[in-house]
């Protein structure tokens, strides 16, 4: 391939899979060898989190660039805003041939969001495509959850498994693009979009919907991994916490795991085992796309980035898979960027980063530098071309708005006035919470301060030019370096006279210099920015 050819990009996300659980993040009783492979040859980021620990809102800020309350699909099942962009449709303006495989989770499903190509499994859906395939071969079949009488194994040969058929869609899509075939014909194809020029290269979302529940692994898994060697469910919880949780743990979770918690730890650690056995499976998909790619000659042009919309709390505190908690086994995620030129192989990266800004490493991959929503280019914060974030939020609708730097978890629960602080230093396992502590005051004062500037962030910043000053818009750039690409501009200063009574009182007299070249909403007059002395 030339080296200046435009690099193919392959996202694969899974759903509700936690770090922790990967070698590539420190766990050593799973043995997830392609994964290790990706790792070794990109960069590991440790500090990445989700934009929300509900899997539509995770994904929707993925596609958007957005925090949820940017772009409205504040929890499953619910559109995003009117008038959104989306990463595919970016990608697609961009002369990218854009392809989604496999779990999809954006509303309406109908939607194509700017992708061409789509082979979708759809797991609330009796008539989706893999349901109607796993049907053709077991006219029993009644939903794509097959599982067995003990509800932990898949009914059916590991090859009829729902994430292997996304995989297979995946690798039909890679070869079809190789050979310069057509696609294949069940696929739904987007004909709207502009025409393509014949050596355009490829963007490809594959959605994996493991290890999400119902944790049923193929039964060829059965086996891969030690039960004895697997981390114990952790029984232990904070006594004093918020309402919106006391309601969610009595509705998960059953009346006998709320009242004797370890009795309950060897089922739990059966749900465990199987929950790592998916993870097992998904290192084998990788493992075949990954293949695909070098066998069609793709691989050393291509970027692929493997992550998740969210992590699973998994039973730990007394609380099932993902919910309004403030845990890091759901907040954080993984986050690896491999085989691409300006990444450093085998490297870890600390700096603030999540889903959130997928969009924005995609795009600047391929050439394109303008601002997408809030999302930051993980390259660049790789190489330091892009500024780091000081802190970075995640959301679960407004039950819960979280807080995290690269020490403290600190989590507000609007409307009840409660607080929740960890230190993920000093406490792992995040059993003690310090939150209320009077020597913690400013610091948790700092942390709702966070909150807000990060929720107008979402919004998008609504204030007349003229009180955009200068230790404003910093304020602005060190979470969003390019938010005046998106800053509606009303009232800048409109007169000679108003800049001189700048200069009369000693304060600078350029602020609304970035106005120049844009558009104006509402201004006074016509003698805007005049030219001065």
């Amino acid at each position: 391939m030339a080296e200046n050819k435009r690099r193919n990009i392959v996202l694969i996300m899974c759903d509700q899979l936690r770090p922790d659980f990967l070698t590539c993040y420190g766990a050593d009783f799973i043995p997830t060898p392609n994964i290790d492979e990706l790792a070794r040859n990109g960069v590991v980021f440790d500090n990445a989190i989700t934009a929300s620990t509900v899997c539509a809102p995770a994904r929707a800020a993925m596609i958007t660039g957005k925090f949820v309350s940017g772009h409205d699909a504040w929890t499953n099942d619910i559109p995003c805003r009117p008038g959104t962009e989306y990463l595919p449709q970016r990608m697609s303006a961009a002369g990218y041939l854009t392809a989604a495989v496999g779990c999809y989770d954006h509303t309406p499903r109908s939607d194509s969001f700017g992708y061409r190509y789509r082979r979708l499994f759809d797991e609330n859906r009796p008539d989706s495509e893999y349901t109607e395939w796993l049907r053709e071969r077991h006219p029993e079949v009644t939903s794509c959850w097959a599982s067995d009488e003990s509800g932990l194994q898949f009914k059916y040969p590991e090859d009829e498994f729902y994430d292997a058929w996304s995989a297979d869609k995946a690798i039909e899509f890679i070869n079809a693009y190789a050979k310069k075939q057509p696609l294949p014909e069940k696929g739904k194809i987007d004909d709207t979009l502009p025409p393509l020029d014949e050596d355009a290269p490829f963007y490809m979302y594959c959605g994996f919907l493991s290890p999400h529940t119902p944790v049923i692994p193929p039964k060829e898994r059965r086996g891969s991994v030690d039960i004895d060697k697997i981390p114990k469910v952790l029984c232990t919880h904070r006594e004093d916490i918020a309402p919106v949780e006391k309601n969610r743990r009595a509705f998960l979770n059953s009346h006998e795991d709320l009242i004797n918690p370890e009795g309950a730890v060897e089922r739990r650690m059966y749900e465990r085992r199987a929950y790592c056995e998916l993870i097992v499976e998904i290192d084998r998909l990788v493992g075949k796309i990954v293949s695909a790619l070098k066998e069609n000659g793709l691989y050393e042009n291509t970027t692929i980035i493997f992550t998740s919309d969210h992590g699973s709390v998994d039973n730990d505190y007394n609380v099932v898979s993902k919910g309004p908690w403030p845990y890091k086994s759901q907040l954080f995620i993984p986050m690896v960027i491999a085989n691409h030129p300006r990444l450093a192989p085998g490297a870890h990266c600390d700096a603030l980063c999540g889903n959130l800004d997928i969009g924005a490493t995609v795009l600047d991959i391929a050439g394109d530098e303008r601002a997408f929503g809030t999302s930051h280019s993980m390259l660049g914060l790789f190489d330091g071309t892009v500024a780091e974030r000081e802190t970075n939020m995640s959301e679960f609708c407004d039950s819960v708005k979280t807080i995290v730097d690269k020490r403290y978890t600190f989590t507000y629960y609007p409307f009840t006035g409660q607080t929740c602080l960890y230190d993920r230093e000093a406490d792992p396992l995040e059993t003690t919470d310090i939150s209320g502590r009077p020597d913690l005051a400013d610091m948790e004062r700092r942390f709702l301060m966070e909150i807000i500037d990060n929720m107008i962030l979402a919004k998008g910043v609504r204030m007349e030019a003229h009180d955009m000053v200068n230790e404003v818009r910093q304020g602005i750039e060190k979470k969003d370096s390019k938010f005046l690409d998106n800053f509606d501009i009303a009232y800048p200063i409109a007169s000679m006279r108003e800049i001189e009574r700048l200069r009369e009182a000693g304060l600078p007299d350029d602020i609304n210099e970035f106005c120049r070249t844009r558009p104006i909403m509402a201004h006074y007059g016509a003698y805007f920015l005049e030219k001065k002395d």
